[in-house]
């Protein structure tokens, strides 16, 4: 091999075919420099201490969306994602589905992705946008509990801008 040549830099002086990367030459001087070890042993993760501050660190519940405010009426509220890519204002609170008219009945998956049940009349709870019973727009018109909703909302309201 005394006709090899370093592919880094050119020096023939010690220059041999290296296993690593895909059996390449190097003299000794660019291959030390490349594979550089370590002078000492790497240190050891205090396993106990990671795992408690994992256990600290505070996990949202991807179902509870992120919390906001409505810009209208300053309710309390939380944005989720729909599978279509849009934001929905979710109202806080679980309905019964029966008395959610249909088209305003959402489920939200676990992801939080917030999910419309259609004319689906599933036996347990639903949940409703904040856009259907916001103070600041117009009485719901299709529904006697999002009417009862929405007037409990503007009570609320109302009192808030009479302050």
């Amino acid at each position: 091999m005394s006709n090899s040549v370093c592919i880094v830099c050119g020096a023939s002086e010690g220059a041999q075919e290296r296993p690593v990367p895909l059996r390449t030459v190097t003299c000794d001087q660019c291959w030390d420099e490349a594979v550089k070890f370590p002078d000492r042993e790497p240190e050891k993760l205090d396993l106990e201490l990671t795992v408690d501050q994992l256990r600290v660190a505070p996990v949202a519940d991807a179902r509870e969306g992120t919390p906001t405010a409505c810009k209208h009426c300053e309710t309390e509220c939380s944005w989720h994602r729909t599978r279509n890519g849009r934001w929905l204002l979710m109202e806080p609170g679980f309905y019964p589905t029966s008395k959610i008219p249909p088209g305003k009945r959402w489920r939200v998956a676990g992801d939080g992705t917030a999910i419309n049940l259609g004319g689906a009349n599933p036996t347990d709870e639903c949940r409703i946008t904040h856009f259907d019973v916001c103070p600041a727009r117009r009485a719901p018109e299709d529904g006697t509990l999002l009417l009862a909703i929405w007037r409990g909302n503007h009570r609320e309201w109302m009192a808030q801008q009479n302050q």
